[in-house]
C-alpha cells in the first residue's frame, strides 16, 4: 500500500515538474505585450506585430536562416545578415517604448555575434561541435608531434625570412594547407565525424595564427622599406 501512495507521489511531482518546465519553456516565446504563443516570425510577433522579446540560446544558424552545416553560403549568410539587421537595428526603435529599444539592441547584438561566428570557419566550426556536445579548450594539444614539429619548422622560417619574397612563398605554402584542412573539415562534419572535426580545428588554429605572424612580419617589412 505505502509503495503504491509513493509512487503515485513521485508520479504527480514528475507532472508538475513537466507542466512547470513547458511553462517556463513558452514563456519566452510568448509575446511580451499580447501573450500571443505564435511564433512564426522570429522577430516580431505574427499577431501584434511588436518586437520579440531574444532568446539567449537561439540556434545561430535558425538565427540567420541557414542550414545547420559546415560548408555554409557565404553570400546568403552576408544577405541574410544584413536584411535582419535593416529589420531590428536598434535605430530603427528610436521613436519606440525603451523596453522596445532594449529588445532591439539585444537582438542586434546577438545577431551580430552570430554573423562573426557563422562567418569565421574556425568559430562556426567549433560552434558545431558545442552543438554536437564538444568543447575545444584554449590550451587544446591533442595534435601528433610530427604536426607540432612542422609547425615550429614554419614558424622559424618566418621569423628568419629576411625579404618579402620569402615570407611570400611561406604563405603560399601555409594558404594551400589551410584550404585542405577546410576541406578535411567539411568532409569530417558530413560524416559526422566529430572528433576528427575537432582535431582538424586544432590543426587550422595553428595555420591561421603562422598566417598571422606572416602579415605581421610583412607589414614590419613594409614599413621598414
Amino acid at each position: 500500500m505505502l509503495s503504491t501512495y509513493l509512487k503515485r507521489g513521485i508520479e504527480k511531482c514528475l507532472l508538475v515538474a513537466n507542466i512547470q518546465c513547458r511553462a517556463i519553456s513558452g514563456a519566452g516565446k510568448r509575446c511580451w505585450k499580447c501573450n500571443s504563443s505564435d511564433v512564426n516570425n522570429t522577430f516580431f510577433c505574427a499577431s501584434c506585430g511588436v518586437i520579440r522579446e531574444s532568446i539567449k540560446d537561439e540556434d545561430y544558424f535558425e538565427l540567420l536562416k541557414l542550414k545547420k552545416e559546415f560548408n555554409i553560403d557565404a553570400v546568403k549568410l552576408v544577405q541574410n545578415y544584413r536584411h535582419i539587421q535593416s529589420m531590428i537595428h536598434p535605430d530603427k526603435f528610436a521613436q519606440k517604448s525603451e523596453h522596445e529599444k532594449t529588445i532591439a539592441l539585444e537582438w542586434s547584438s546577438l545577431v551580430n555575434k552570430a554573423y562573426n561566428t557563422l562567418s569565421k570557419s574556425i568559430e562556426r566550426g567549433k560552434y558545431l561541435l558545442m552543438l554536437n556536445g564538444v568543447s575545444i579548450s584554449e590550451e587544446n594539444t591533442s595534435v601528433d608531434k610530427e604536426f607540432l614539429l612542422k609547425m615550429m619548422d614554419v614558424n622559424e622560417s618566418v621569423e628568419d625570412a629576411e625579404t618579402k619574397n620569402e615570407l611570400e612563398g611561406i604563405a603560399s605554402d601555409v594558404s594551400t594547407d589551410v584550404e585542405l584542412l577546410n576541406s578535411q573539415l567539411i568532409a569530417h562534419f558530413e560524416a559526422n565525424d566529430v572528433e576528427s572535426a575537432k582535431e582538424t580545428i586544432v590543426r587550422l588554429k595553428y595555420m591561421i595564427n603562422i598566417e598571422g605572424n606572416i602579415k605581421e612580419k610583412l607589414l614590419k617589412l613594409q614599413l621598414m622599406s
